[in-house]
């Protein structure tokens, strides 16, 4: 996969339209290579462009959220791009999205491409943005015109109008028994029979892939500080999915950790029971049954009085409002 993305879009031109020229070069955004519009992708955001002396499209494979887009600005209706900042001067850029939309409007600067056919580098001008962040788990579009212009008669020139349209999403990493599950998105294609996914040495969780579509699974291990006042008199760890993510089929969780200890679900409000809980010998793990996985808390003592503070003297001590008192199976 080339590490900078090209994709050349048609663009429809009025045969015979004449430009009115302010400048001694008019800024258009249409080649006269087969009529067509130009952009890139900075996909590795090291500020680079890559482009091809020769080629004419370059297939795009995936293009994710987040990045740099440039759109090349040319002589109009030339091959030359605008390598001169005396010819943009005074050009002005507008967007207009019917589908999505960005952050931070379009700019015109200096940008450096690479030719990927001759390792040659160069400055030019382009109109850029930045895409919005991907979804999670799912392909996002982004459609509508950008306009460079110097005055409102310029917008109706068909050459100052880049017709954008871009699929992006955050490339999911193809499963292979393997995965840690914190390099992004998961792709689970080719898969239909149980597997058990492994999370480091935490915990285990034994599913049915069939039909399954992409997940987010990154986890951690980090200690969740605000649930941890909740409960100042106990040692917890935490085994945290990011995203919560949820499966088509309810599979079975094994979490390792001692037999003494206590499990709980972490929310907002404070420990809640697991229904289903139950300390499985063979395994030496707590077991149960979800299709959801979540937040949990391992603690060395039950988790049946919260810790209140009272601002005054700031001062802790143990209610029993609030308890929670999960039945946890033990």
């Amino acid at each position: 996969m080339k590490k900078i993305l090209a994709l050349a879009l048609a663009a429809v031109m009025t045969a015979g339209m004449s430009t009115v020229a302010f400048a001694d070069t008019v800024v258009s955004f249409a080649s006269s290579a087969d009529n067509k519009q130009w952009y890139a992708v900075d996909e590795n955001d090291d500020g680079e462009f890559e482009v091809g002396a020769t080629e004419t499209e370059v297939n795009i494979d995936y293009v994710s959220g987040g990045k740099k887009v440039a759109l090349f600005l040319y002589e109009n209706a030339t091959d030359n791009l605008i390598t001169d900042s005396d010819d943009v001067k005074r050009y002005k850029v507008t967007d207009d999205w019917s589908v999505g939309d960005i952050d931070e409007k379009p700019v015109i600067e200096r940008v450096k491409i690479v030719n990927s056919d001759n390792d040659t580098t160069d400055y030019v001008y382009a109109v850029t943005f930045t895409l919005p962040e991907a979804p999670e788990t799912k392909d996002a579009d982004l459609i509508g015109d950008v306009t460079v212009y110097r005055t409102t008669a310029d917008k109706k020139i068909a050459n100052n109008v880049f017709d954008f349209g871009i699929t992006y999403g955050a490339e999911a990493v193809q499963y292979d028994g393997t995965n840690d599950f914190n390099d992004g998105p998961v792709s689970f294609k080719g898969y239909d029979d149980v597997e058990v996914l492994a999370f480091g040495d935490e915990m285990e969780f034994e599913v049915d892939l069939a039909g399954q579509g992409k997940l987010n699974l990154a986890w951690n291990t980090d200690f969740n500080k605000e649930f941890a006042a909740m409960y100042d008199y106990a040692n917890i760890d935490f085994m945290t999915f990011e995203h919560t993510p949820s499966f088509n089929k309810t599979g079975i969780v094994y979490l390792y950790a001692p037999e003494d200890a206590f499990i709980y679900e972490v929310t907002k409000d404070g420990a809640k029971e697991i229904n289903g809980l139950k300390w499985d010998e063979d395994y030496e793990a707590w077991t149960f049954r979800t299709r959801t996985l979540g937040s949990y808390a391992i603690s060395d003592v039950e988790l049946d009085e919260k810790t209140v503070t009272e601002d005054k003297d700031d001062s802790s001590s143990t209610t029993d409002d609030g308890k929670v008192n999960p039945d946890t199976g033990r």
